[in-house]
């Protein structure tokens, strides 16, 4: 459903993501855990452009969310005049050599003639989406709530259904109210945020994203700011959409929820995926030497 193809993330001289790549399944809970600083949640913001990866490439079943990135096309490599150039000098046999040597080095400059723009033209015109298009598929939680705390928390539910016109208002209050049936929470729906305890709030903050009926949730960390007697009950929301099918990224320090719901485990250091595998796999042998520390100190 989600294809993340050597994804690579500056913020100035740091760099954060260093040629990430991973794929998720229609169905699958994929858990990424990691030290501080290490790239989740960066990596999980880039799944929906909410930062905008420096290179790569991230992919919505069919649909290119990003700018076409050159190195994942030979023909726009070819178009280019760094490949040109070096065509005309003679000292490669064959075209895949160029090829090679160019996305090794990566050679490319940002400005390589009107032949290779043109190219990259036609595969964004063949394969991209508008992101707004493609956010109304993909729910996002964040760690601190981010409910608008002018609005109640029917209107919070609602706005986005109706400002979009994927639903009447009389549509999406009665979703909204469904919803809130469903947490237990409906006699919050005139209520604001400020009223509410961590806990509500990031329920809320979930079925706010299920109210636009997206294909995919991603979470950010949607227990790190509650009080500890309140992770339970967001947690417990969040299996039972796994049991539902949902498909889920979920950035987590709950080692728990990892082993109980999640197919598949990444592990990130340093800007990269350095260890994937199913939950028991992944517990009982890792194999990274880093992962092997992380998982001392937080078991």
């Amino acid at each position: 459903m989600i294809s993340v193809k050597n994804i690579y993330k500056n913020f100035g001289d740091v760099k954060v993501l260093n040629g990430v790549s991973c794929q998720i399944q229609k169905g699958e809970k994929v858990v990424i855990i990691g030290p501080s600083g290490s790239g989740k949640s960066t990596l999980l913001r880039c799944m929906n452009l909410l930062e905008t990866p420096t290179s790569g490439e991230v992919w919505l079943e069919d649909k290119l969310l990003t700018p076409a990135d050159p190195y994942s096309y030979s023909a726009a490599i070819c178009a280019s005049k760094t490949f040109q150039n070096l065509a005309k000098s003679g000292s490669f046999s064959e075209e895949s050599e160029i090829i090679e040597k160019i996305y090794n080095e990566h050679m490319l400059k940002k400005h390589e003639g009107k032949q290779f723009k043109n190219e990259l033209k036609k595969i964004e015109r063949e394969n991209r989406i508008d992101i707004n298009l493609a956010r109304q598929r993909m729910g996002m939680v964040f760690q601190h709530f981010n409910l608008f705390n002018n609005l109640t928390v029917m209107q919070n539910l609602t706005l986005a259904p109706v400002q979009l016109k994927l639903k009447t208002k009389k549509e999406a209050e009665e979703k909204g109210l469904e919803l809130l049936d469903r947490i237990g929470l409906i006699d919050k729906k005139d209520e604001y945020p400020s009223k509410l305890s961590g806990g509500q709030k990031q329920r809320i903050a979930i079925i706010r994203a299920l109210a636009m009926d997206p294909d995919v949730m991603l979470f950010d960390e949607p227990t790190s700011a509650l009080d500890p007697e309140m992770v339970g009950e967001v947690l417990d929301l969040m299996k039972e959409l796994a049991s539902e099918g949902m498909t889920m990224v979920v950035v987590t320090h709950e080692m728990g929820f990892a082993r109980e719901v999640a197919d598949r485990i990444l592990f990130m250091c340093d800007g990269i995926i350095a260890e994937e595998a199913a939950p028991k796999e992944f517990f009982e042998n890792p194999q990274n030497p880093r992962l092997q520390q992380f998982l001392q100190k937080v078991l």
